[in-house]
């Protein structure tokens, strides 16, 4: 769309849409891997508005030098190594968790999106304009969830990857098929996470520049009211870049000690 808006005759990479035959689901619909293991069926309830608690947005700086340590203290703790968004979404799992004050045997979920573009077979085809994503679930209780190291968090998110394969992303799809009716969601409290610093949306330009800033329009996300997002600085932020931005959505009285949490995370109070 950018191209056309800027002249082009022809754009770089021709659209495709062919939903259903590509990302449809399957003859007779199935399910072979377990997906029931981290969603629920239950009409009753709806996520996006089971909220009563006001929630707000916060947003804070993180810092490459941060990283940089933090993911270092990961390997000689662990002897792994961690990728930037599964080392700070152990953090800020944490932390959310701790400061929302979640009852220590409830079930807490950290939802986030995978790439399945090359994932599936035949892989989506280039102008695929589609969603080429599925969600992912880590689960724990809230009480493991705060009292185990910080790297066996960042393992746990880590590990998880392992599920996503072309039988994963269809029998989701199979899943959806089947049960859409009786009501699917992943439970209460779920924390989704969202990396948005590789998507492109920083570099787009309709004729006048680069955008300002990218922000997301709703906080609806993955089954959760409080979804984290990593995002890009803009191309008006070229030269002054260092890290990234995070935005979170966050329960008013989970902001102070949340707060609190992440002030540890930037003195490197884990290390």
């Amino acid at each position: 769309m950018a191209e056309v808006a800027r002249g082009a005759v022809e754009v770089t990479v021709e659209p495709v849409w062919e939903r259903s035959k590509l990302l449809g689901p399957r003859e007779p619909a199935r399910t072979e891997f377990p997906i029931e293991e981290f969603l629920s069926l239950n009409k009753d309830f709806v996520p996006y508005t089971e909220v009563v608690e006001k929630v707000v947005r916060e947003y804070f700086h993180v810092k490459d030098e941060w990283l940089d340590r933090f993911k270092t203290f990961l390997q000689e703790k662990s002897g792994l190594s961690f990728t930037t968004f599964e080392a700070l979404g152990a953090v800020l799992w944490q932390a959310r968790v701790k400061a929302s004050k979640i009852p220590r045997d409830e079930e807490v979920k950290f939802a986030y999106a995978v790439n399945i573009r090359r994932v599936v077979k035949p892989q989506l085809p280039a102008g695929y304009w589609g969603n080429g994503c599925v969600p992912m679930y880590v689960k724990t209780t809230a009480g493991d969830l705060i009292e185990k190291p910080i790297w066996e968090t960042a393992e746990l998110i880590k590990k998880s990857k392992r599920n996503v394969s072309d039988e994963y992303v269809h029998s989701f799809i199979d899943y959806q098929e089947l049960n859409y009716k009786k009501g699917i969601n992943a439970g209460r409290s779920v924390g989704a996470f969202t990396d948005w610093r590789h998507l492109g949306h920083s570099t787009v330009d309709f004729g006048w520049g680069g955008p300002v800033t990218v922000l997301p329009l709703s906080r609806n996300l993955l089954g959760s009211v409080e979804p984290c997002f990593f995002l890009p600085y803009s191309e008006a932020s070229q030269g002054k870049k260092d890290g990234f931005k995070v935005l979170l959505y966050l329960r008013v009285n989970a902001v102070a000690s949340f707060r609190e949490e992440m002030e540890k995370f930037g003195n490197m109070a884990y290390v």
